[in-house]
């Protein structure tokens, strides 16, 4: 809260009187001396306005929200003109009052500063925070241009957060394409205000492993994870040089457990509140790390989910064991349209290895299975469709050569067909199961696949190999698949 400087006027009056007729001089009184507060320069006072104007923001704070657009900003922030300019502020500690400037440029570049002022209005430092940035490779940074159709051209995206505790992050990514090679280059820096106003970075933490593995509760094998609560947890310093924040969300990361591997590694579990706000779904995280003599060497995702397009993946029921086994269940969604989904699960058994590094050792078994495989829901499907042939990959099987299960459907004035796959990694068919058909006139020989088009490799290279059938199922039945991509009809 800013000082208000109030001009104070003060008019003075001594009442004399007597007390009675006899004549006695009169007891004069003295006043105090007054204090009147300087008056503050005009420019001060309009710095006062100025900073007063803006938007209040909050911690924690992420990148440029909330902002004002202002006009005047010339005398505060500097002479460069700029198409817009929005800001903001923070509270004022200490005397100091931070203030954060998005400034567009040109059409082509965007950039973001944090400045801190005095109490007269005086800036005591600036940090560019945040950037958006394309250009040809050796232009001068001032002489952006458009981004043209070449064989090579550079990015820089920076973008910031400020955490309840007033630590400022800032992530930059530099990305340069060579002939549709893309090479990037992602940093992490920190930063905090110090008590003289001045922006300075912080460096990492100094401690020994031993003594930030301590701070994980420490659980005896085999350990099973099955729910997530970080209420009792001790979050995670962001400082830490153990973990690695480049690519992570700033969210709250909190120290779960540590599991010691006996002969293999010591195993670190990290949780999140949440992961994914994408339209609207939500997941808390656990990751287990395994570490080699205090360093990282291999990272999996124990309870969770990510999201891709048409696709997600959610993992749960994880199980620990002495065998330095990581069992754990994971499942897969994928939309063929608005209506219809298929869903696998995967109930998959990794390994520790004595390097650190968590290979996929087996999937004991793959369970799949959708609305869409009866009679009364085909006929809603098909008469949605346009064109002849559809297809959509399902699922994989690692076995000697990696399998793809796929959809083939058929559809031609009011015929229909719906066919299994499985092919091989060259796209031939190993074989095919009939789901539906109420072929008239067609024949089978004219309207079965050829090969399976539009193949999707999406799947989880970790995934160890079935080493038991695969299983669809369908309405009143299960339909097997061997490890080899044959059916068991």
């Amino acid at each position: 809260m800013f000082r208000l400087i109030p001009i104070v006027c003060l008019l003075g009056l001594i009442l004399h009187s007597s007390c009675n007729n006899s004549s006695q001089p009169a007891a004069a009184k003295q006043s105090k001396s007054i204090n009147i507060a300087p008056i503050v320069p005009d420019s001060v006072m309009k710095y006062y306005d100025f900073v007063n104007s803006l938007t209040q923001l909050k911690l924690p704070y992420p990148n440029a929200y909330e902002l004002k657009e202002i006009k005047d900003y010339a005398h505060y922030f500097g002479t460069d003109t700029f198409q817009r300019v929005t800001a903001g502020r923070f509270a004022t500690v200490n005397g100091f009052t931070p203030v954060i400037y998005a400034c567009e440029v040109n059409d082509h570049e965007k950039r973001t500063y944090l400045v801190v002022y005095n109490d007269n209005g005086v800036q005591k430092s600036r940090l560019q925070i945040a950037a958006n940035v394309s250009r040809e490779p050796g232009e001068a940074e001032e002489e952006i241009v458009a981004v043209k159709d070449t064989t090579s051209t550079e990015f820089t995206n920076q973008w910031f957060y400020i955490g309840m505790d007033s630590l400022i992050e800032v992530r930059a990514r530099h990305s340069t394409y060579v002939q549709g090679s893309q090479k990037v280059n992602t940093t992490l820096r920190y930063y905090r205000i110090g008590r003289k106003g001045t922006i300075k970075e912080v460096p990492k933490e100094k401690e020994s492993f031993e003594k930030y593995a301590a701070r994980f509760p420490e659980h005896k094998l085999p350990a099973t994870l099955d729910t997530v609560s970080t209420k009792e947890l001790k979050a995670v310093s962001r400082l830490t040089p153990y973990y690695d924040f480049k690519e992570e969300s700033p969210d709250p990361l909190y120290a779960l457990g540590r599991l010691e591997i006996a002969g293999r590694a010591t195993a670190l579990l990290y949780a999140r509140d949440t992961i994914y706000l994408d339209e609207g779904l939500t997941y808390p995280e656990v990751k287990l790390i395994t570490y080699k003599k205090g360093k990282e060497v291999d990272k999996i995702v124990v309870y969770g989910g990510t999201l891709g397009e048409h696709s997600e993946t959610i993992y749960r029921k994880c199980m620990v064991d002495k065998d330095a086994s990581i069992n754990l269940q994971e499942e897969d969604k994928k939309e063929l349209d608005s209506s219809f989904h298929f869903r696998t699960v995967y109930n998959m058994q990794y390994e520790v290895l004595p390097s650190g590094k968590i290979i996929g050792r087996q999937a004991t078994s793959i369970v799949h299975s959708s609305k869409l495989y009866n009679e009364k829901a085909l006929i809603k499907y098909f008469k949605g469709k346009r064109g002849n042939h559809h297809y959509a990959s399902l699922f994989q099987i690692r076995a000697k050569d990696n399998i793809l299960v796929g959809l083939h459907a058929f559809n031609k004035g009011g015929e229909n067909f719906l066919e299994f796959l499985t092919v091989n990694k060259d796209n031939k068919i190993i074989d095919r199961y009939t789901v539906y058909s109420n072929l008239k006139k067609l024949k089978l020989a004219d309207v079965k696949a050829k090969q399976m088009e539009k193949r999707e490799d999406d799947y989880n290279e970790r995934r160890g190999r079935l080493t038991c059938d695969a299983i669809i199922k369908l309405t009143g039945k299960e339909l097997h698949i061997t490890p080899a991509g044959k059916f068991v009809k």
